[in-house]
């Protein structure tokens, strides 16, 4: 029992002066076609929304306005949403901008019906050339949405104004965000 201890006593001495070392867990290797898989989930043409229903219409002050789109069902119950920026004063003028980036994520059903509600929704959405691994979100951004319209504390106070405001956040920038018009227009 005793050399046991002695043993124990040498290892933790040699451990602690820095003349053993333990060897590292190996990184888990990434398949060298992850960010193709990954890619393989959205549309071949990232920017064709045709076939997604307008849910949200989101204005900032100073980035104009973004849709919130989700497409159809897949066969596991998880819905692709799309983050579509447009440029236009009024949703009968609204076009999509082609020089901001449209991101992307699948949201499963909970999420979907968060989304819907408009009620503390948030998740991170990706860009087109967005690779996921090990959890670089460098290129991509997360969109928080609180469509919720509480009371005012008093009378002339403003959604900024409110103890708790209810904003949605996007890339920087606050948004106030209202129901579609179902036919997009």
């Amino acid at each position: 029992m005793r050399h046991l201890a002695l043993a124990a006593a040498v290892a933790l001495a040699a451990l602690m002066a820095g003349l053993v070392a333990i060897p590292a867990r190996p990184a888990l290797a990434v398949a060298a076609d992850e960010c193709e898989k990954q890619r393989a989930r959205f549309p071949a043409d990232w920017n064709d929304v045709s076939a997604e229903e307008p849910v949200w219409d989101c204005r900032a002050h100073y980035a104009g306005v973004l849709r919130v789109l989700l497409g159809r069902t897949d066969d596991k119950g998880r819905r692709p949403m799309t983050l579509l920026p447009m440029r236009g004063a009024e949703p009968s003028e609204y076009r999509r901008d082609p020089d901001r980036p449209i991101f992307r994520i699948w949201l499963d059903r909970e999420q979907t019906k968060r989304l819907e509600e408009g009620v503390y929704f948030a998740t991170v959405v990706r860009a087109e050339a967005s690779c996921w691994i090990r959890g670089d979100l460098s290129d991509d951004g997360v969109f928080f949405m609180d469509a919720a319209r509480p009371r005012p504390d008093t009378d002339d106070a403003g959604a900024f104004y409110n103890k708790a405001p209810r904003i949605s956040v996007f890339s920087g920038n606050a948004w106030e965000c209202v129901r579609a018009p179902k036919n997009g227009r």
